[in-house]
């Protein structure tokens, strides 16, 4: 495994970060502080800032995968069709969308899983702050100049990737570039906030029309996937633009055009930078750091101070595996009998079905517990405790790119030849049938494929909303109602720690 950064360059970025960091209130600073922070910057080495930006991907880590369960609970979890032993309340909140009861459940603040941990938005807050400050301040260092054009892109994209978590989780959210702000701020729309991520992360690719400061992809083995790259860029605009086309319905073809522009990029001109792995290799795909790769969040279990450690509350396959585990007979969680059958047809070949779950995905038979194998990585941390998967959290894969390039030309309906022939690219690595369609048809068949080739990377949940289908009881298991949706039942709430030193500050009132 890889370590992000050294220990030493660690404590000295975490100790700057945490005196530097302030936004909207949430986060106190004074100006002392604020003073140690900027002689820090007068004539910085390259060593000095790119421990800096290191920090900004461990704060990223510190909000989604190791101070609480933030993919698993909001991507995977919620509305899906699942079903629990019984004992797993957090399960039977999510899957009905009860985020109340999961706060009474797990109000404890001791216990990961509680909803308080997902409801704080600071910590993307501080990945914000952190990129805002480099952005600021780099072009007083001694880094040469091309290698400063390389880190004010990552600070872009890590700062777009902070704003379109946090959008894709409550909705409108206060709106900020400046660094070392501190005066309250009320939320932005969240269409304004998506449009400026997309305005940012496209003026990236056009200040580097030859690729020669961010490149395609990172190649070296210590950056690979986990340091951001024009793919992953790419990959982010994409997903930001579906975004607002399910949100700015007016200019919603627009939004469309730009995902297949992009796509275009991404899939078909990328060079060798990014292929599809068979699934003979799916341990490498999903250990992480490979050519399908295009953005992770890394994790290290060797990492001596376990900086680099999800929590374990955290792993969707964690709760979906128990065969690797001594003290289980069966999973905390199974997909339920109709769902698999669903969208893995028995009569159908596809060989996801033998790679990624156990022998049971078609048994009725209680006894006959269900896993999906797809992440397991089996390892132990803290010398003595075994994880399912040691490896990498997928944020963005090319097959996630492919598909949302195939949705976007099948809903403008200008190229179904073109949407289909990159739906059927990944069925042919699944060894699944050749698919013929167009239209509503074709467009069916590209979510349920995004359905059942990203289970468990955080995307079930967040397809259902920007497209609609959460209401719909055709493609939702545990759907929400039109008028519960128009009032932020798909939101989360937002902890009311938000509005301590920020009056300005409302929260989402369908949780209230």
């Amino acid at each position: 495994m890889r370590r992000l950064f050294e220990m030493k360059y660690i404590i000295a970025v975490a100790s700057l970060s945490s005196c530097l960091l302030g936004s909207c209130g949430l986060m106190d600073t004074t100006s002392e502080e604020h003073l140690s922070g900027d002689e820090m910057w007068d004539e910085a080495s390259v060593q000095t800032v790119e421990g800096f930006v290191n920090s900004i991907y461990t704060e990223f880590r510190t909000a989604t995968m190791q101070k609480s369960c933030y993919i698993l609970y909001s991507g995977d979890l919620r509305c899906a069709p699942l079903e629990t032993d019984g004992a797993a309340d957090y399960v039977k909140d999510l899957v009905s969308n009860d985020l109340n009861g999961l706060q009474e459940h797990y109000s404890d603040l001791n216990d990961v899983r509680a909803a308080e941990y997902i409801m704080q938005w600071k910590n993307f807050y501080k990945v914000i702050q952190s990129a805002n400050i480099l952005l600021k301040e780099i072009d007083r260092t001694s880094v040469p100049e091309n290698e400063k054009k390389a880190y004010k892109a990552e600070a872009v994209f890590m700062r777009g990737l902070a704003y379109f978590f946090l959008v894709r989780n409550f909705g409108d959210v206060p709106y900020y570039t400046d660094a070392y702000h501190q005066e309250p701020l009320p939320r932005t729309n969240m269409v304004t906030v998506l449009k400026n991520i997309a305005a940012d992360l496209n003026q990236v690719l056009v200040d580097d029309p030859d690729v020669t400061c961010l490149p395609w992809t990172q190649y070296s083995s210590n950056k690979k996937a986990i340091r951001a790259s024009r793919g992953a860029v790419l990959a982010l605009l994409m997903h930001v633009n579906m975004w607002l086309a399910g949100f700015d319905e007016s200019q919603k073809n627009t939004y469309y055009e730009a995902v297949v522009d992009y796509g275009d990029q991404l899939v078909e001109k990328s060079g060798s930078a990014y292929t599809l792995l068979p699934l003979s290799q799916t341990a490498t795909l999903f250990r992480g750091g490979s050519n399908e790769g295009i953005f992770e969040i890394v994790q290290n279990l060797s990492y001596i101070n376990g900086n680099e450690v999800f929590s374990q509350n955290a792993i969707y396959s964690n709760e979906v595996m128990y065969s690797v585990f001594d003290d289980r007979s069966r999973p905390y969680i199974q997909y339920t009998y109709d769902f698999l059958t669903r969208i893995y047809p028995p009569s159908e070949s596809d060989e996801r079905v033998t790679y990624w779950f156990n022998e049971n995905i078609y048994s009725t038979m209680d006894t006959d517990p269900k896993e999906v194998k797809k992440f397991e990585h089996v390892d132990l941390y803290d010398g003595r405790n075994v994880t399912s998967n040691s490896g990498n959290q997928i944020v963005f894969r090319l097959a996630d790119a492919i598909l949302l390039y195939a949705e976007a030309l099948a809903e403008l309906g200008t190229d179904d030849g073109k949407a289909c022939g990159l739906l059927n690219r990944i069925r042919a690595r699944a060894g699944a049938s050749t698919l013929s369609l167009s239209g509503s048809e074709l467009k069916d068949a590209i979510y349920w494929e995004r359905v059942r080739e990203l289970m468990g990377e955080g995307h079930y949940f967040y397809d259902l909303v920007r497209t609609g289908k959460v209401y719909n009881n055709q493609y939702c298991y545990h759907p929400i109602t039109k008028s519960e949706f128009r009032e932020g039942a798909w939101t989360w709430p937002i902890s009311r720690k938000a509005q301590e030193n920020n009056t300005l500050i409302t929260l989402n009132n369908y949780w209230e």
